[in-house]
């Protein structure tokens, strides 16, 4: 039996957290643990995982450390085994048989770690984009960006023992940290169909300047490249800052 644990980090998410634990329910596959981490809320969201009528195992534990690698480390200490997801509060997955879909693909293919493709979408939800599979995968798709959405990416209980844990010195660009390592030790599998959809109104989409740095640091971290290729990519990176900057009006108001 393949066991696959959904972990979901919270803070003040009364407004959002119903509707990720609606996704997580309504998956057509039976074996799954959701595993929430909540961040100390002040607000109703306790209350609305208390009270949501969940179809699956649902189980509930308050974050210790601060920061959202914390959290993530957290809720590693209470996966299981097999199959590991992140979906952060205010996410879903793309459908009801999504999970089966992962499964499957892991009992074929016996890979280590995997992602699919995302479907991000504004506040409320007027703009959408379907982000589309690599046709390969290159260790080269780090240098720009992080390309690899955590939401959408599954790892196994085995790939999560070499890696170890999220930085928790990193405010932003733990999961590109991460992402990193495990490509380091096998490189990703790649599913063709969408796994979730997320809220591009989070903390690293609207800090796009903050998120930049990080990911510039991280990346000279495990890339070393002479001083013109650097500013080459440094100044490829700002330039992508600037346009999710300026997309940030568009995705809080539509």
């Amino acid at each position: 039996m393949i066991i696959c644990d959904i972990v979901t980090i919270s803070k003040n998410a009364e407004n959002i957290i119903a509707r990720t634990m609606t996704s997580v329910s309504n998956q057509d596959y039976s074996h799954i643990n959701h595993i929430i981490i909540d961040g100390q809320s002040t607000d109703l969201t306790i209350d609305i995982i208390n009270n949501f009528p969940h179809r699956k195992n649902c189980y509930v534990y308050f974050q210790k450390g601060s920061g959202i690698a914390a959290a993530f480390n957290e809720g590693l200490k209470y996966v299981t085994d097999n199959l590991i997801i992140f979906l952060n509060a205010g996410d879903t997955l793309a459908n009801s048989q999504v999970i089966t879909k992962v499964v499957e693909s892991y009992q074929n293919k016996k890979w280590l770690w995997a992602f699919g493709e995302t479907i991000s979408f504004s506040r409320k939800g007027f703009l959408k984009r379907h982000i589309k599979q690599y046709s390969q995968w290159n260790q080269e798709l780090f240098l720009y960006s992080n390309p690899i959405c955590h939401q959408s990416t599954i790892f196994t209980k085995e790939i999560l023992e070499k890696v170890g844990l999220y930085n928790e010195q990193l405010f932003l660009g733990m999961d590109y940290d991460f992402n990193i390592r495990a490509s380091l030790i096998e490189t990703p599998y790649l599913l063709k169909f969408p796994v979730s959809c997320y809220d591009t109104t989070g903390v690293s989409s609207l800090k796009v300047f903050q998120n930049y740095k990080a990911h510039r640091n991280i990346r000279k971290k495990y890339f070393i490249y002479n001083t013109q290729r650097n500013l080459q990519l440094d100044t490829i990176g700002y330039i992508k800052a600037i346009q999710r900057f300026c997309m940030i009006p568009l995705k809080l108001y539509l």
